[in-house]
């Protein structure tokens, strides 16, 4: 059953996040997806170099036969969405989200489904592969909402500023 991520009413009152917020949060995540990646790639190398009878030949840097092919793409896309299913369903935020101030849930205020969770990892990359029109496209609503936000059922809020400890 999904959680609150706040009161809902609370949720709603805070203002909805602008496309440029979005994309700046979107250049966080990507060095930290970058830096899952490499980890990927070590343990990826170091697997099948090990285990498997794929020969790598380091000496002419040719790592090919050892990462590479539909196999290890396909891990590169399981530990992609695996960061952003995990982020969003935990604590409605990823990295840049936090770093930014944003939260994602459902229009009513809780957490993503799981099924919102697919909806959004798969139209996200269209929103970017179109020019980012899927992301500008928040510039031309009055709610802004982006494509993923229209076609998950879900929107992103901007947090308020926590008040300084004295």
């Amino acid at each position: 059953m999904p959680k609150p991520v706040s009161t809902p009413t609370a949720f709603n009152q805070l203002p909805i996040a602008g496309p440029a917020r979005r994309l700046m949060a979107l250049v966080y995540d990507a060095l930290i997806i970058a830096g899952l990646w490499m980890v990927y790639g070590f343990l990826a190398m170091l697997i099948t170099s090990t285990f498997g009878s794929l020969q790598c030949h380091p000496e002419a840097l040719d790592y090919t036969p050892c990462v590479g092919g539909p196999l290890y793409q396909l891990g590169l896309l399981a530990v992609t969405a695996g960061y952003f299913f995990w982020s969003w369903r935990a604590a409605g935020q990823t990295i840049g989200m936090r770093a930014w101030r944003m939260m994602v849930a459902n229009n009513n205020g809780m957490q993503l489904s799981w099924y919102q969770c697919t909806i959004r990892a798969l139209v996200a990359p269209a929103s970017l592969a179109c020019l980012g029109l899927g992301f500008f496209w928040g510039y031309f609503r009055q709610d802004r909402a982006t494509w993923h936000d229209l076609a998950s059922d879900s929107e992103v809020r901007v947090l308020p500023k926590k008040g300084k400890k004295k």
